[in-house]
């Protein structure tokens, strides 16, 4: 247990610490709060208002992904915290809380919770590889020699597809999916350890779950609200980039922030996810040759918005929720 909590929750801060330091050195922080005063008010509200947009869109594709006939009311506040957790804890163990809360207060099995995670996961790595790829093309001149062009672009192209025929594989031929998970949980279930059973027994039940989906009007719906997401949440990113006065092209922003969210779609982030968030997006755009001083200041200024932007949103999804247990 103790070794667990030094994982999830020590680890993280020292990464935090060790890579915001290496970054801030690197810069005179004055500049930050420099920047971010050049943001207006109008603006700021804009951003903020483009982010609720983003967290209600969120609501909607949850609520589709589990095929839930919940008040939109009711699911709101759950994403709201998940979003507010998912910012400040780390590993990604904000995931947590909407599996929890889904269970709780939806009656949403925890398996199907992390399924419907996961197929959201699988949904946003394709939409950000795709845009990956799509900026890539626009940024050919700057994305120069053999090694940068295969990491940049063919190495993700390769990945998109192969997730895609994965996807495709998935709602095709659900049973030969299924069939494999099971022959490759046998050897490990012959083991005849209870807690090791335990675990893939669920893992087994996630199978059935994300093989359960198909090509048909409710996978399209999943579809444009994800893309719906990645359009809210990068059209309001890009914006108040340009509204900080930083001499950086949009198309450089835009490739750099997609870069950045698969980077984090893994479970590597720091606490606040400070340091795992500025670092890839600062080295992306001093590669295309931003100074590291101004990538640096632009990615810390940015992630301090948007924790900004969370911090009503936690508030508001505890009041509601605490509001919604009385009722009931």
């Amino acid at each position: 247990m103790r070794l667990r909590w030094i994982a999830r929750y020590v680890l993280p801060t020292v990464l935090a610490v060790i890579v915001s330091y290496l970054l801030l050195k690197e810069i005179d922080i004055s500049e930050i709060p420099k920047t971010l005063s050049r943001i207006s008010i109008k603006v700021l509200l804009i951003g903020f208002g483009c982010y609720c947009l983003l967290v209600i869109a969120k609501t909607f594709r949850f609520r589709t992904i589990l095929r839930l006939k919940t008040n939109l009311n009711h699911l709101l506040p759950i994403l709201a915290l998940h979003t507010f957790w998912g910012n400040f804890l780390p590993m990604r163990t904000g995931d947590v809380s909407y599996v929890y809360l889904m269970h709780r207060h939806q009656k949403v099995e925890a398996t199907q919770g992390i399924a419907s995670l996961m197929v959201a996961s699988i949904i946003d790595l394709i939409l950000l590889i795709a845009l990956m790829v799509t900026t890539s093309l626009l940024l050919y001149g700057k994305i120069s020699g053999k090694f940068s062009w295969t990491l940049l672009y063919l190495i993700p192209l390769i990945i998109g597809c192969a997730i895609l025929v994965i996807v495709c594989l998935a709602c095709l031929a659900p049973k030969f999916c299924i069939s494999l998970a099971n022959k490759i949980a046998n050897p490990i279930l012959n083991l005849d350890k209870k807690w090791l059973t335990w675990v893939v027994n669920k893992v087994l039940l996630i199978v059935s779950e994300i093989t359960s989906f198909r090509f048909n009007l409710h996978f399209l719906k999943i579809w444009i609200y994800s893309f719906l997401c990645i359009v809210i949440r990068f059209g309001f990113q890009c914006y108040l980039v340009s509204e900080m006065g930083v001499n950086i092209p949009l198309t450089e922003v835009l490739f750099a922030l997609a870069f950045t969210n698969v980077f984090n779609l893994l479970p590597i982030q720091s606490v606040g996810n400070f340091g795992t968030t500025e670092f890839p997006f600062a080295w992306l755009l001093h590669y295309f040759g931003t100074s590291l001083e101004s990538a640096t200041v632009t990615g810390f200024s940015l992630h301090i918005l948007i924790l900004l932007y969370c911090l009503p949103l936690g508030l508001y999804g505890v009041i509601v929720k605490k509001a919604y247990q009385k009722d009931t």
